[in-house]
């Protein structure tokens, strides 16, 4: 490794969610960015005019990228189609990777992955930043102290409005079937997946329902109308461990929902409510000392559950620890989750998960 307490680190792919990344590397003083790697050249010369990496750090290639002996750990920020060849390349040069979700394109490039990874492992982590919302961390703790007894039932949504006929967003990748695997149950859905599999465990079986409300989207090249053929509608119920049920809403199509992300769990002695949108507050409805019935308030979250995964992803690298970070097997349960998923609304039945 080039040093023994910066990570220099590759980033492959320079669009809308590697500023999110670069901003926070900025804060980091164990990361370093070392290079970058894109398809587009303008974009090269302005992000590697903007972090100072030096023109022979500019890859146009993903394998000359993750090969680079100067490079110490891959960050990936690219389309969904991709994900699976990087983790490959990185596993096959023994490189750490903070990948993006979902996982893979779909469940079998998860299942090759996992045929690779177990022959030869790598610390990984998968982009599942909404667990390190200090919120969902506090909220961990909670259950694991018995707050709210015994959890009966979850209930998990994901809703943004980007998607609806009001804002008429035009034909993207992240509307192509073979770019992007599914629309909102991969690019959201996969967070409220991890979020349920973080509380409460496995998912056990499936009863799905997914949907394109809005089927035809303008080419912002050609003009033309072009075919939508990924959702952006989709529910489930589950049935995870400890027979909790689960109860699953996600949509791009929520006027007045902009990025919102909530959990409620539902206990035997209470209630747990938490929001990506109340980062450092969360909602309990318990009975106190001196109540006989559950009483809702609103907490602060203690500044110790205050962390990033950027963060995470160094402490594994530099010092091999790790506690409940998403992981390799996190991103490959999700996948195989979604899969079920997506075969559960085609057959219109619930399906087992294994």
């Amino acid at each position: 490794m080039a040093s023994n307490r910066i990570v220099n680190v590759g980033i492959i792919g320079l669009g809308g969610m590697a500023n999110e990344y670069l901003r926070n590397i900025s804060i980091i003083d164990s990361i370093k960015v070392s290079a970058i790697c894109d398809v587009n050249q303008k974009l090269l010369n302005i992000i590697g005019e903007q972090e100072g990496v030096s023109q022979d750090k500019r890859f146009k290639n993903i394998e000359e990228i993750t090969a680079s002996p100067e490079v110490d750990a891959i960050i990936s920020v690219v389309p969904n189609n991709l994900h699976a060849k990087i983790l490959e390349l990185c596993i096959l040069y023994q490189k750490p990777i903070m990948a993006e979700k979902p996982f893979t394109l779909n469940f079998e490039e998860a299942e090759n992955l996992n045929l690779l990874y177990q022959k030869k492992p790598i610390p990984c982590m998968i982009g599942f930043i909404h667990r390190y919302t200090p919120s969902f961390q506090y909220a961990k703790k909670l259950l694991e102290a018995n707050t709210i007894g015994k959890i009966r039932h979850i209930d998990v949504r994901y809703h943004q409005s980007f998607g609806t006929p009001l804002f008429n967003v035009p034909y993207l990748w992240r509307f192509n079937k073979t770019i992007t695997g599914t629309g909102a149950l991969g690019d959201l859905g996969a967070h409220m997946i991890d979020s349920a599999r973080f509380f409460i465990g496995e998912f056990r079986s499936i009863s799905a329902l997914m949907k394109t409300f809005v089927d035809k989207r303008r080419d912002p090249i050609t003009g033309e109308e072009r075919h939508v053929d990924v959702d952006d509608f989709t529910s489930f119920q589950a049935i995870l461990e400890n027979d909790v049920v689960g109860n699953f809403v996600t949509t791009r199509n929520a006027i007045g929902a902009s990025n919102q992300h909530e959990v409620t769990l539902y206990g035997d002695y209470g209630t747990l409510h938490v929001s990506i949108n109340r980062p450092n507050e969360i909602d309990i409805f318990v009975r106190n000392k001196s109540n006989e019935n559950p009483v809702l308030t609103t907490e602060k979250v203690p500044e110790t559950y205050n962390k990033t995964i950027l963060n995470d992803f160094a402490e594994l690298i530099l010092n091999k620890k790790s506690q409940n970070t998403p992981n390799f097997y996190d991103g490959y349960k999700n996948q195989k989750v979604i899969d079920r998923i997506i075969y559960s609304a085609e057959k219109g039945h619930f399906v087992k998960v294994d």
